[in-house]
């Protein structure tokens, strides 16, 4: 399966016109844990005013670099229990841009939880500070507006992530 993946994989990228230059050092897959702070509110029936909660999460997705550019797809599981929302989970499309062992980047994506399923996005930065591992920070958001109310959440985030 390897060897055709190999085989085959560069075949669709040049008929679609797509060059492929070395992988940054952020291309492939990998795993993560996570800690932050969550930021959040909501009105309506479910009236709860700003507060902070700490929280740890969790990470998977793959890189694939599109040169200069860096795109991916990425996983996410956030358990803060004090916040608006409880659990979230869910997935993201991120467009990073290498720059050596740096890689600021945005992410947009869906996010399902209780009550609802919403828009999340963000912004990061991750540093490559050995071949399989780097660190990240970043900040999320996402908003939704239900039954009435409005929810809010506000996240900033350092983790650690295993590239494979």
């Amino acid at each position: 399966m390897t060897s055709i993946k190999k085989a085959v994989l560069p075949l669709i990228l040049a008929l679609a016109g797509v060059t492929q230059v070395q992988a940054s050092e952020f291309a492939g897959a990998f795993v993560g844990a996570k800690a932050g702070l969550n930021w959040s509110d909501a009105t309506g029936h479910t009236y709860e005013s700003t507060h902070t909660t700490g929280f740890p999460g969790l990470t998977i997705g793959y890189n694939y670099d599109l040169a200069p550019v860096l795109v991916g797809i990425e996983g996410f599981a956030d358990f803060h229990g004090g916040s608006t929302t409880k659990k979230d989970a869910g997935i993201d499309a991120k467009l990073g841009l290498p720059l050596n062992h740096v890689m600021p980047y945005a992410r947009i994506g869906f996010m399902g939880t209780w009550p609802d399923t919403c828009l999340h996005y963000g912004v990061g930065a991750e540093y490559k500070f050995a071949k399989q591992w780097s660190v990240a920070g970043e900040w999320t958001v996402d908003r939704a507006h239900y039954d009435g109310g409005h929810r809010q959440n506000n996240s900033l985030t350092v983790g650690m992530h295993y590239f494979f």
